[in-house]
Formats: structure tokens, C-alpha cells, sequence
């Protein structure tokens, strides 16, 4: 029965990630939570068929990688296929740690129904991995619910749906009491969700127009350099057909293949040296231009960058991308294995930013608009865009592009993912892509509005700037999560006479 129930649990998470977003991708991951209570429950076996389901999980549900790798990274079958191998064994360790503390926790925690929602903290929080996801993420579909995050983030609503799931699939060795609490945290917490989407139905706040423009560029165009300046040239006529003063105009990640000196002062100064064209979108008609490019200091020094260029061509410093993707934006352990730069000769090896950073420009009505921009994989990392906003930006800008992973579910998932920003933050999220999935994000994690992936186009929408800080913004609850599960750890390998 145990076998069944763990294959079963596995499965079933698979295919709330092949529907990310959706009701049904809800559902399924409340499905997912109670069965993997049930299959903790069964001993037989239990850290082996955690580590299948384990498998199971990774490769179903994020098969994507392979390709990812393989084209992004520049891998051949032989290189990509082991990497990908490895990727899902090395995710895979999570379960064996979620498996392990679930067994070493001491009974009071089965006692009052938290013993599987404390060691997913432990295995959360103490192992690597590549995608971050989560249980709760499945709950983006289910609006009430998912309002919590802005108390606890994300991690917040997995442990409500591991705590309810056990006390009502473990009656037997939960007490009542437990079982009573866990029923009022989740009516608390839906009462709470139902509040939220009241107040944040219409925000106020300094409104702003913005038009996202999705190019739908290929990867073969985008990299070769005889398209260069075609593409950017697509970019720029597309812009100026929806141009209008006070409009905030934003193009994807690495849109402007070219480098561009940091120490440009104003866009019409960023010239290519080849042609004396500009390399800086500037329509001198008031509006002002948020564009994805690259950039270098000095010749050790290039960077993966968001460029502001404000309605009168003056450049806000640009911010440098944090987070580099290893095997494309740079190749992880190189100084110490050379030969692997020879096997991915393809991999740039680009400098990683240092901070969030806040851009800003005024409106004509004086408002000064405040955004963070957070590129590619940064929208799917909490604490960046926590941190941006506790430096006082009032917008999410994700600038990526997701066309490596080509016609699969990962954009859908990306998206998810990155839509709970929104919420623990109460700020528009904006996700400009070169494919798709572009879309606007409310503060409620509700998509206003999206384009087709795979489509050219332009996605106009007002948007209001949010100054509010959450309690998830303002407190530092990352490390209380941290906490409980380092404590966790603690009662874990404890001997149980010390416990």
C-alpha cells in the first residue's frame, strides 16, 4: 500500500505542474499533500520510496531542463543528458532529508498533526534547488488562500496544506484539539484571502501606463550577429507605434545584443561603432524606455543589465543581473576544471551583479515612478524582490527570455512561480518576455493580462504604483521559516532519551 500511495502522491504532483496556475493545479496539490501524509505514514520502506517519488517528481515535472541545457547551455546529447541526470538524483536528496526528519521528529509533533509539514520545512530550507518550487505554489489558482504569502510567503501556505492534510489523514494519532486548530487556521486563512481581495480589487495608487512589447524573436536571430541590429530595429518601429508621453515602454532581457559602456550619460551617446546608429531606444516624446541589454565596465567586467532610459534621454545606472545562469551566463567550477569551458565553449562569462537597485522617473504630473527590475530567473528568488521593495520600489519588472524552453510547460510554470512576488509584496508584477509568457501580475497574483507565447506584440495596461509595505516585505520572516526548520533539525538528530 505504501508503494502505491508514494508512486500515487508523485504522479499526481506531476500533473499540477503540467497546469500551473490553473483550479485543477489547486486541487491536485492538495491531492499531492494528503497522499504524501499517507505514504509518510506507511513505514515500510519509506526513505526508498521517497527517493522514487523523488525521481518521479523532478523528472516529470520539470523534463524540460534537458532541453534547457542542452540549447541554452550549448551540451551536447552526451554532456546534457548526464547533467539532466544528475540535476534530478542531486533535487532528489530533498525527499530523502524530507523522508529522514519526518522518521527522527519527536511524537509531539504527530501528536498535533505537524510532523509532515516540519520536515518539508527541513528539506526545504536545507537543500539546494536549481527551480524553486513549492507546494503552495500549486495555490496560486486558489486566490483566498494564496493571500497569506503576505504574511509568510509562499512557505505559509504549504504548511497549512501539509498541517490540515495530516490532522484529517492522520486522525488516529492526532489529537483533536489539533485537528479543531488546524480546521480554524485554515478558515482563518480564507477569511483572511477574502479580506485581502477586497482591499486590493482596486489599489490606489499614482497610475502609470506601461506597453510591453513581445518580439518573438528566435534564438537562432537573436544570437546571430548579422540580426543584430534588425532586431532591435523590430523593437524600436513597434514601440513607436504605441509611443505616447508618460507611458513606460519595456522590452525583454538582452534585447540590445551589442555592449554598451556603463559610463553612458544619455541615450543618443550610446552609438554603435560601426554604423553611428544609436543603441538606446529614444523618441524624444516623453516617454521613457525600460530595455534589456548588455553592458561592460571595463574589460573584465560585462554585465546581463536593465537599462532605464528616462523621457528626456538621461540613464538611470543600470542594474546588473544577480543571479547568472550557470552553462550560459557562465560556467561553474572553470577556474578549477578548465576543460569544462572547452566542452561549453559557447557559455558567455558575464559579471554578477551586486544589490537590488530601485530606477526611477518623473511623470509630467511630478510623480516620480519607482521600479526594481528583476531579470530572468531573479523573479522566481522571495527575497530579491523583497528586498527591492523595502528600498522603495512601487513596481516589479521581471525582464526574461524563456524562449529556451521552448513549446513545453516551463514559461507557464516560470510564471507561477514568479507570481507570488506579487502577492508578498502588494505590487504589480510586470513580466516582459521575448515569446512569452508576457503578462501583468495584480497584487492579488491574479494574470490581468497576457499575450499568446510564440506571438508578436504589443501588451498596453495602466498599472498603480503600491508604496504600502506587507508584513512579509517589513519583517524578516525568511529567517523565522529558517528557525523553526534549523530547531527541526535539532529534535531530529537528537538521541530520543536527550529529546
Amino acid at each position: 500500500m505504501g508503494w502505491l500511495l508514494s508512486l500515487a502522491a508523485a504522479a499526481t504532483l506531476v500533473v499540477a505542474w503540467w497546469m500551473p496556475g490553473s483550479p485543477e493545479c489547486a486541487a491536485l496539490g492538495w491531492t499531492s499533500s494528503a497522499l504524501f501524509v499517507a505514504s509518510m505514514l506507511s513505514p515500510d520502506r519509506r526513505m526508498l520510496r521517497s527517493f522514487i517519488a523523488g525521481l518521479i517528481t523532478y523528472t516529470g515535472g520539470f523534463y524540460w531542463l534537458y532541453s534547457t541545457i542542452a540549447d541554452f547551455g550549448g551540451f551536447p546529447m552526451a554532456a546534457a543528458l548526464p547533467i539532466f541526470a544528475l540535476f534530478v538524483v542531486g533535487s532528489t536528496v530533498q525527499f530523502l532529508i524530507w523522508a529522514f526528519t519526518w522518521g527522527r521528529l519527536p511524537a509531539f509533533t504527530a501528536r498535533f498533526g505537524l510532523r509532515t509539514a516540519l520536515a518539508w520545512l527541513v528539506a526545504h530550507h536545507f537543500w539546494i534547488k536549481i527551480f524553486p518550487w513549492d507546494f503552495g505554489h500549486t495555490q496560486i489558482g486558489f486566490v483566498p488562500l494564496a493571500q497569506i504569502a503576505d504574511i509568510g510567503g509562499v512557505t505559509a501556505v504549504t504548511f497549512v496544506m501539509m498541517w490540515v492534510a495530516e490532522c484529517f489523514v492522520a486522525r488516529r494519532e492526532v489529537s483533536l484539539f489539533a485537528r479543531l486548530a488546524a480546521a480554524v487556521a485554515l478558515v482563518a486563512s480564507l477569511g483572511y484571502g477574502v479580506s485581502a481581495e477586497q482591499r486590493y480589487k482596486n489599489p490606489s495608487g499614482p497610475r502609470l501606463k506601461t506597453a510591453m512589447v513581445q518580439g518573438n524573436v528566435s534564438l537562432q536571430r537573436k544570437h546571430d550577429v548579422s540580426f543584430f541590429t534588425v532586431n532591435q530595429e523590430q523593437y524600436l518601429k513597434t514601440s513607436a507605434q504605441v509611443a505616447e508621453k508618460d507611458l513606460l515602454i519595456i522590452w525583454p532581457e538582452s534585447t540590445i545584443t551589442k555592449f554598451i559602456p556603463t559610463s553612458t550619460a544619455v541615450a543618443y551617446h550610446a552609438l554603435d561603432r560601426d554604423t553611428g546608429e544609436p543603441l538606446l531606444p529614444f523618441l524624444n516624446n516623453g516617454s521613457a524606455f525600460l530595455v534589456g541589454g548588455l553592458t561592460y565596465r571595463s574589460r573584465a567586467e560585462f554585465f546581463n543589465s536593465s537599462i532605464l532610459i528616462r523621457p528626456d534621454g538621461s540613464l538611470d545606472t543600470p542594474y546588473n543581473k544577480m543571479i547568472l545562469m550557470p552553462f550560459g551566463e557562465y560556467t561553474p567550477f572553470s577556474s578549477w576544471l578548465p576543460w569544462l569551458e572547452e566542452i561549453n565553449s559557447t557559455a558567455a562569462q558575464f559579471t554578477a551583479g551586486a544589490a537590488p537597485a530601485v530606477l526611477s522617473f518623473p511623470l509630467s504630473s511630478g510623480v516620480q515612478a519607482k521600479l526594481s527590475p528583476l531579470i530572468c530567473y531573479e523573479d522566481v528568488v522571495p527575497q530579491i524582490a523583497r528586498e527591492a521593495t523595502q528600498l522603495g520600489a512601487e513596481l516589479l519588472i521581471n525582464q526574461t527570455n524563456d524562449a529556451w524552453f521552448g513549446r513545453t510547460v516551463a514559461p507557464y510554470q516560470h510564471h507561477m512561480i514568479a507570481s507570488w512576488r506579487a502577492i508578498e509584496n502588494r505590487r504589480y508584477l510586470l513580466r516582459s518576455t521575448n515569446t512569452g509568457l508576457t503578462a501583468v501580475v495584480d497584487p492579488l497574483g491574479r494574470t490581468a493580462a497576457s499575450l499568446l507565447p510564440f506571438t508578436e506584440g504589443v501588451l498596453p495596461l495602466d498599472v498603480e504604483l503600491l508604496s504600502e509595505k506587507t508584513l512579509y516585505t517589513s519583517m524578516p520572516i525568511y529567517a523565522l521559516w529558517l528557525f523553526v526548520a534549523a530547531l527541526c533539525v535539532l529534535l531530529a538528530v537528537l538521541p530520543r532519551r536527550a529529546r
